[in-house]
């Protein structure tokens, strides 16, 4: 038997409006109101000026597979049922931001440089997962070559 699945906190004002946005199947990232720096992960202060303000920027959940490691062994017990399991840096598509995410499947079929996509994936009522997986077309053409 596993161990449930750890969940974000939804109260944490730093990060509830990315689980919100998540629930309704939208990637967001907060941006500083002060020089726009767009941040991943989120948070208190702009690493660039220090500023506290942010805005949530929708981007696009799509992006290309920078790396990625598959897990042999579970790091922690609630995720023994899902060994073997890859978690992969995706570059997303045109805002010059990385993001770390578990990627569908067992990583057999990954390849640095490969288009990925996100889905969204319910665990509750309230809790919506990003997971990344290989983009339908990006797949084809790594067959036909």
């Amino acid at each position: 038997m596993t161990s449930p699945k750890p969940l974000p906190d939804l109260d944490d004002p730093l990060t509830e409006p990315f689980w919100s946005a998540t629930r309704e199947g939208r990637l967001v990232l907060p941006e500083c109101t002060n020089c726009g720096y767009l941040q991943w992960p989120p948070v208190p202060v702009c690493p660039q000026c220090q500023h506290t303000g942010r805005r949530w920027l929708e981007v696009p959940a799509a992006g290309t597979l920078w790396s990625y490691a598959v897990y042999h062994l579970a790091l922690d017990p609630a995720f023994a049922d899902e060994i073997p399991y890859a978690v992969g840096l995706v570059e997303l598509d045109g805002v010059g931001r990385n993001m770390y995410g578990i990627m569908t499947g067992d990583g057999s079929a990954l390849k640095i440089g490969a288009r990925v996509r996100g889905i969204f994936v319910p665990a509750t009522d309230q809790v919506t997962f990003l997971r990344w997986q290989l983009d339908d077309a990006s797949q084809a053409e790594g067959e036909s070559t």
